[in-house]
């Protein structure tokens, strides 16, 4: 389970810790910020180097290194 589109609210955050509580391992970390830089970056033609994608772009890379660590368990198991 991925928590994304999230907000720096107080409700996202209880929100997004009962989420924890209740599914426990299941739920990868990072949870995804609600970043408009991605959704706009093919329209404003901005690179994935660029600084402003600097925070989301290493979120996702954290994202992926939860996703192999699941198959890599899974494998195993």
């Amino acid at each position: 389970m991925v928590v994304n589109a999230l907000t720096n609210t107080a409700l996202q955050a209880e929100q997004r810790d009962s989420i924890r509580q209740i599914f426990g391992d299941l739920v990868w970390e990072p949870a995804i910020k609600s970043r408009t830089t991605l959704a706009e970056a093919n329209t404003d033609m901005l690179p994935l180097t660029d600084i402003r994608t600097t925070e989301p772009r290493a979120m996702y890379e954290l994202l992926g290194q939860s996703f192999l660590k699941a198959v890599l368990v899974a494998a195993y198991a």
